[in-house]
């Protein structure tokens, strides 16, 4: 019996047509043309109906086409010209950068204003997608929404609002509050020297805005955040808190006195498994609580759980943690000390044990991860304009493309979701016209 190839054979032949690479584009931008999100972006635009300009909608989309291909600048759209599918796919010739920069410039503050609205009606319909379309194991639990702030350095001496920030970084300075699946619910971009935690309200209560009191859902952020302003946003919407608790509240000092009453952490079965297979010693951890009052709080009413983290470290392996940041083999040397660590929170202690309110807190790291990737994805460390209200709505401009990224990244792969996801494929399937 012959064998049987499971393979096609290659037939390799030359044309002299012209090939493209950005065929991958067509489905996800007409997708999104054709789904309930596409009237609310464009109504946010700025207007323009000119033939010559192709048009408010058109021009949106063109720049979503621009992130989603991988640009890095404004000026890398004149690869787009000459492309035979792309000026097919969008019906007539592309725009020159100029006229994209203008477009940019046109951003006023209600259109700023109403692309920070669209975010948050975007990302829930998507995540609303996630619960619907995802198999069980992989659907999305409570909202989980983290907030966080970050330094774009410039180098213009001319660009509005560039100032030095707190670490000596001549800078812009943005603000954005993303869930678990790296959505993001609002953005916003100011001067560098803005201090952290700054607007922080209204991304929160935008972000929340439309979900029921009742309906169950976190906030995490880090020492910036514990103030009167976002504390109170948190209480007024429902959502439970985990706020990485600052020293200026002085919570060391109650790791000085003997009151606190310790207990163990409780690592799980398979990490007890994996420790024992890799010949590691799982390190020593315990935690503890107690009650703080805010200073602002005039009433005296408020009573937040601080909880306490200590991780027992050996003094003779504290230059490789110091190296490697890493704590899994360091439990057991009898001469060391307590690294300690505190969360301030809403979530009742009495419903909710201590190691759930660290490991929610600990949830917040992907935040950061979302901010790099757009950063050095979207090449979001510089911005294009001289006008402040420009690369606002340029950043604004480059959310939305990445809320596209990261919901086609969780429909393809739940499991493991790619990162800084470039359209080269010749086809895409999306499902942004479907619940």
């Amino acid at each position: 019996m012959g064998r049987i190839s499971m393979l096609r054979k290659i037939h390799i032949a030359t044309t002299s047509d012209r090939l493209t690479q950005a065929t991958g584009l067509g489905p996800m931008i007409e997708s999104f043309h054709e789904s309930p999100l596409a009237q609310p972006f464009y109504k946010a635009l700025p207007k323009r109906t000119s033939v010559r300009s192709l048009g408010h909608a058109k021009l949106g989309l063109i720049f979503l086409s621009s992130f989603l291909y991988g640009h890095d600048a404004i000026d890398d759209l004149e690869e787009f010209e000459g492309d035979d599918y792309l000026e097919n796919f969008y019906r007539g010739e592309l725009p020159a950068p100029r006229t994209m920069g203008d477009f940019l410039r046109d951003f006023k503050f209600k259109n700023l204003d109403g692309l920070n609205k669209y975010l948050p009606f975007m990302s829930h319909r998507i995540r609303k997608q996630f619960i619907n379309r995802l198999p069980k194991e992989y659907k999305p639990g409570p909202l989980q929404l983290s907030i966080d702030s970050t330094p774009h350095v410039q180098h213009g001496q001319k660009m509005e609002g560039v100032e030095m920030n707190y670490e000596g970084k001549w800078c812009l300075d943005s603000q954005r509050i993303s869930d678990q699946s790296g959505l993001t619910y609002g953005f916003q971009l100011r001067a560098g020297n803005t201090g952290k935690g700054v607007g922080a309200r209204d991304l929160i209560l935008q972000a929340f805005k439309g979900m029921s009191f009742r309906e169950e859902k976190y906030l995490s952020g880090d020492s910036a955040y514990l103030n009167q302003d976002v504390v109170k946003a948190c209480l007024s919407v429902g959502a439970w808190f985990t706020i990485t608790a600052p020293d200026t509240i002085h919570w060391t000092d109650k790791v000085e006195s003997t009151d606190l009453k310790w207990e163990p952490w409780e690592y799980r079965e398979d990490e007890q498994l994996a420790a024992a297979k890799k010949g590691k010693t799982l390190p020593v951890v315990e935690l503890s609580s107690y009650h703080w009052r805010p200073s602002w709080d005039e009433n005296n009413q408020l009573r937040i759980p601080i909880v306490i983290k200590r991780t027992w470290i050996p003094y003779e392996n504290q230059a490789k943690k110091n190296k490697t940041g890493n704590l899994f083999s360091y439990a057991g040397a009898s001469e060391g000390e307590w690294k300690y660590y505190a969360v301030a929170t809403s979530m009742p202690l009495i419903q909710f044990t201590r190691q759930q309110v660290i490991e929610r807190h600990n949830q917040r790291g992907n935040c950061e991860r979302f901010i790099k990737e757009e950063k050095y994805g979207f090449d979001l460390l510089h911005f294009p304009c001289l006008k402040l209200d420009a690369n606002y709505g340029y950043g604004l401009l480059a959310q939305v493309a990445h809320n596209i990224l990261r919901w086609l990244a969780v429909l393809e792969r739940p499991d493991k979701p790619h990162f800084s996801y470039i359209v080269e494929s010749p086809y895409i399937p999306i499902y942004l016209n479907k619940n």
